[in-house]
């Protein structure tokens, strides 16, 4: 994760008005976060699985409910844009063209080497500070997933042969062995 380009100081200190104006590459993801424009590379292999495998064992929970997965929606949270991997989105009006614009309920990480201590650091605390509920950060390094109850300032580790559980929906369950199928 790094500065648009790094040189460039014109990518510091920008208000979102501007970020928005800024022209897109279609093969990079930009986030603006403290008013610099962050990016980050295309996901690895082993990134995109971790991402699909997460998509397809949370689906079928969400099939006809008020709340849906997104894989890669533009978040607004306060002044920032976030990117994240995953995101469990429960109010549909909040979507402004492609961006949402509320707080998500559920964010999903998954901890690449390039993003670790952004994704560890930065993100835990920004997601925090602007009320999402949980941030599952997703470590295919060590095959775990710890989730950070926010609201309950605590948070819960699972690994492999265990099947993780939120009690902000009764009655997901997601099995880390599916998860981490490769």
């Amino acid at each position: 994760m790094g500065l648009l380009q790094e040189n460039d100081t014109k990518f510091e200190n920008m208000t979102l008005t501007e970020f928005d104006k800024l022209p897109r590459d279609q093969q990079e993801r930009y986030e603006f976060v403290d008013g610099m424009v962050m990016m980050s590379p295309k996901a690895t292999l082993i990134h995109q699985m971790l991402i699909t495998n997460l998509i397809i064992g949370l689906g079928p929970y969400f099939k006809g409910k008020t709340c849906k997965v997104f894989s890669e929606a533009e978040i607004k949270l306060k002044n920032d844009i976030f990117i994240p991997d995953i995101s469990i989105l429960c109010d549909p009006d909040q979507f402004s063209g492609a961006r949402y614009e509320d707080t998500p309920t559920i964010i999903i990480e998954v901890l690449s080497p390039a993003t670790r201590s952004y994704d560890l650091f930065t993100k835990l605390n920004k997601y925090q500070m602007a009320g999402v509920k949980e941030y599952w950060i997703v470590d295919p390094k060590s095959q775990n997933i710890t989730i950070h109850h926010f609201e309950l300032s605590e948070a819960d580790i699972y690994i492999r042969g265990e099947v993780l559980t939120t009690p902000l929906f009764k009655g997901l369950e997601l099995a880390l062995d599916d998860v981490f199928e490769t």
